[in-house]
C-alpha cells in the first residue's frame, strides 16, 4: 500500500513535470511564431515603403533641374589656362570664327574652339559621366551638324529618346547661338 501510495505520487509528479515542460515548448513554439510574423511585417514594410520607385513627375523634375544647371554652370564657368574668360565667351568667338578655330589663343597656346572642347569635355566628365546621366549636349548656330561648335552624346542619348531639355542662345555675329542640353529618361 505504501509501496502504491508512492508509485501514484511519483507518477504524478512525472506527468506533471511533463505536462509543464509541454506548456512551455508550446509557449516558446508561439513565440516563435510571432517573431516570423513580425520579420514577414518588416519584409514587406521595406519592399512597398522604403523600395519603392520615386513618382515619375519628380524624376521628370531632377532631369528638367539638371539640364537647366548643367546649362547655367557650362555658361558662367570660366577658364583656368585662358585668362578666366567664362566659357560662353569662347563659345560665342568659336560661333563667330569656326574656320579659324576661334581667335582667343589661351595660355597654352590652344584656340578657343579647342579649349572650349576640352573644358566642356571635362566638366562633362566630373559630373554627368560620374552620375551615370544619358545626356546629348550640342552648341551652334543652326541644327545642321557641321554647324555645331560642339557635340557630346553618352549611351545612346538622342532628341528622339524621352526625355528634358533645355535651351540657352546667346547672340553672336553669325546668328543666334543655340547650347541645347537634353537628358535622356
Amino acid at each position: 500500500m505504501i509501496y502504491d501510495g508512492l508509485v501514484i505520487m511519483m507518477k504524478s509528479r512525472f506527468f506533471s513535470r511533463k505536462l509543464r515542460s509541454r506548456r512551455s515548448q508550446m509557449e516558446i513554439f508561439g513565440l516563435m511564431i510571432i517573431v516570423i510574423l513580425l520579420i514577414i511585417g518588416v519584409l514587406f514594410a521595406l519592399k512597398f515603403v522604403v523600395l519603392k520607385k520615386p513618382p515619375e513627375t519628380r524624376n521628370t523634375y531632377q532631369r528638367s533641374q539638371l539640364s537647366s544647371n548643367l546649362g547655367l554652370a557650362l555658361m558662367d564657368s570660366t577658364s583656368a589656362n585662358c585668362r578666366g574668360t567664362a566659357l560662353k565667351d569662347l563659345m560665342i568667338d568659336c560661333a563667330e570664327w569656326p574656320e579659324m578655330g576661334g581667335t582667343i589663343t589661351c595660355d597654352d597656346g590652344t584656340l578657343s574652339c579647342e579649349y572650349l572642347q576640352n573644358a566642356v569635355q571635362t566638366i562633362l566628365n566630373d559630373t554627368v559621366n560620374v552620375w551615370r546621366v544619358k545626356y546629348e549636349i550640342k552648341a551652334g548656330t543652326s541644327k545642321k551638324k557641321e554647324d555645331q561648335i560642339f557635340y557630346f552624346n553618352n549611351r545612346d542619348c538622342t532628341d528622339n529618346v524621352p526625355g528634358q531639355s533645355e535651351s540657352f542662345f546667346l547672340p553672336t555675329d553669325r546668328g543666334l547661338l543655340t547650347l541645347k542640353i537634353f537628358i535622356c529618361n
